[in-house]
């Protein structure tokens, strides 16, 4: 883990009414942007990855969602017919603003998907220790932390951590998707969602610390996977704060 002093500083994208949600970019929920001060904090410097949950799941012997049979009683509002499909596409008619029929392009049921076969029954992490573990759901990710003695970040944290210290810059590494011409992120190119054509060496996810660390020594804060926050989702947020004058940490 990496010391992260905390401070203040500007949250969101200013998005303008653009944002996109047929695109792995900012959409409108990340504005407007507004003032936010965190204490400091430590934060580990990549993902957790697969060798690290499998030290968790054989110490504790945890089950993750994704290995049980999900009810109609634990998600009612993702229920539609089909056991675990609506955890699945991750409640996604609660956590998005975009239209329910392009989310549902985004996310996918199949059916023995976990962290161990994360692309399905006949896919495995053998050989891929170093990677980030995914199909990971917020109650996981939660009980990892405690298991570690630690905790989730809050989205303001992430955030502030995420930007290395600097301030106003697109990306987390300056203005410059590509400085001279180097890829600095694992990142989609092709057609979001559908293929991902490789161009950066990876074509899906990639280990940990395989692109350059931010100001503060972090790996991977922007691109390569979704990661979780301690925070619940709501797409007005931002909004909601900015007539309250307040900030949020």
């Amino acid at each position: 883990m990496v010391w992260i002093p905390g401070g203040e500083f500007s949250m969101g994208a200013g998005m303008n009414g653009h944002g996109s949600c047929e695109m792995a970019m900012p959409s409108n929920d990340a504005e407007p942007i507004h003032r936010v001060r965190v204490d400091g904090f430590f934060m580990d410097t990549t993902a957790v990855t697969n060798e690290q949950f499998e030290k968790f799941v054989k110490a504790t012997g945890y089950v993750t969602i994704a290995e049980r049979t999900p009810t109609k009683e634990e998600f009612p509002s993702c229920a539609d017919g089909e056991s675990g499909r609506g955890l699945g596409r991750l409640c996604a008619d609660r956590i998005t603003k975009c239209r329910l029929t392009i989310t549902y392009q985004w996310w996918t049921y199949v059916k023995g998907a976990n962290w161990r076969h994360p692309q399905g029954p006949e896919s495995d992490i053998n050989g891929k220790e170093k990677y980030p573990v995914v199909q990971i759901a917020y109650p996981d990710a939660e009980a990892y932390a405690k298991w570690a003695g630690k905790r989730l970040p809050t989205e303001a944290e992430f955030e502030f951590a995420a930007r290395g210290g600097l301030a106003g810059k697109t990306f987390v590494w300056g203005d410059e998707f590509r400085p001279d011409g180097k890829w600095m992120a694992n990142t989609w190119q092709g057609k979001f969602p559908v293929k991902d054509a490789g161009e950066d060496g990876y074509a899906g996810i990639a280990p940990v610390a395989k692109f350059p660390a931010n100001g503060y020594g972090l790996y991977d804060m922007a691109g390569n996977v979704w990661e979780w926050c301690s925070d619940w989702y709501r797409p007005d947020y931002y909004e909601q704060l900015a007539k309250a004058g307040s900030g949020r940490n």
